[in-house]
């Protein structure tokens, strides 16, 4: 597996190309499913739709990005670098079975603007453009000295991720747009990573605190360990399975937002949104939130889960993988995973 950079010194402006639909977002990421035209949005404030022909977008059914997390090198729990500090991003990509072999082309950049809300393009030319086929994809790059931003506060990682084979990561050679060639299934995933300008120091929440099944203590198995020999089994058909998602009042961090007109400088703190996925069965809801005003050491949020039907379980059983990943305002990110089985 291999990763390389280039490195773009000139380039047409490319902001309207690359305004992204989350235009609005002050932080984000934007995903599809691989191989699908739906858009699921994985941001603070959450836009979501539904209706009778649609799966639960918590329903994991093919190779879909969840998630990206940011780190600076030599300080993983903080999610955004000072100006000249390298960083890596990590992005999350799950599927109900084994992944599809995976390849990857990215952009880094200076945000551009729409309608004076910074945006999720770019402003003029790619920074720097990665290419790679590791998984999941994962990038390093070093956040331009402060003189070089041009007064930005963030920067945006923008890019093509191609899956299976037949289609390989490309770039636009005049705009350095990542695309993907072939008849292979493709996803866009964007991310606006926060740089650290002032005293302000975020950093990442941590998703595996704890976590309760049913009431009962639920951990992490092994590597290559059967959650149908040894995890927790419940039957197929039943329901209102409760899980619990423990999270620490630390993980929701103080900071200085610019709030009212004219903005001013205003002491505010982070809430929490955790978002849940399944590869099989029902969640009764994507997400949950831990508010800002919630001054608990810890708190416990819950979501119900649905066991698939004994027509979807084989005679083996079936293992099922759950996925939390927690989000704090400001792109701090986190995530883990639990497993269980589901007999006839």
């Amino acid at each position: 597996m291999t990763t390389s950079v280039r490195s773009f010194a000139n380039g047409p402006e490319t902001s309207h190309r690359l305004a992204l639909a989350l235009a609005l977002a002050r932080r984000g990421i934007t995903t599809r499913a691989i191989g699908t035209t739906v858009v699921t949005v994985l941001v603070g404030s959450v836009l979501a739709g539904c209706g009778p022909s649609f799966d639960p977008a918590s329903l994991i059914e093919t190779a879909r990005v969840v998630g990206a997390r940011v780190e600076v090198v030599g300080a993983p729990d903080r999610a955004s670098p000072k100006p000249g500090e390298t960083a890596q991003v990590t992005w999350l990509v799950t599927a109900p079975d084994t992944l599809p072999p995976l390849a990857w082309a990215y952009a880094l950049c200076v945000p551009g603007t729409v309608d004076g809300k910074v945006a999720l393009g770019c402003k003029g030319a790619p920074l720097a453009v990665f290419q790679g086929t590791s998984a999941p994809p994962r990038i390093s790059f070093t956040a331009p000295a402060a003189e070089a931003l041009g007064g930005a506060a963030s920067l945006n990682v923008y890019g093509q991720i191609c899956a299976g084979v037949g289609s390989t990561p490309t770039f636009d050679p005049d705009s350095g747009i990542p695309g993907c060639t072939g008849d292979g299934a493709s996803t866009t995933a964007s991310v606006s990573i926060g740089l650290e300008l002032g005293t302000d120091v975020n950093h990442n929440p941590t998703a595996d605190r704890a976590f309760t099944l049913d009431g009962q203590p639920w951990a992490p198995l092994a590597a290559a360990s059967d959650p149908c020999v040894v995890g927790p089994r419940m039957p197929a058909g039943t329901k209102d399975h409760l899980i619990g998602t423990t999270t620490e009042g630390s993980d929701r961090e103080t900071f200085t937002a610019q709030l009212g007109d004219p903005p001013v400088p205003t002491a505010a703190r982070e809430s929490l949104q955790i978002s849940h996925f399944t590869t099989a069965g029902k969640l009764q809801s994507q997400f949950a939130f831990v508010e800002a005003a919630d001054n608990a050491a810890e708190t416990t949020v819950t979501v119900k889960w649905e066991a698939p039907k004994a027509s979807e379980v084989p005679a083996a059983g079936l293992p099922v993988t759950f996925t939390f990943v927690v989000r704090d305002d400001r792109g701090g990110t986190d995530w883990t995973t639990r497993t269980a089985c589901v007999t006839r």
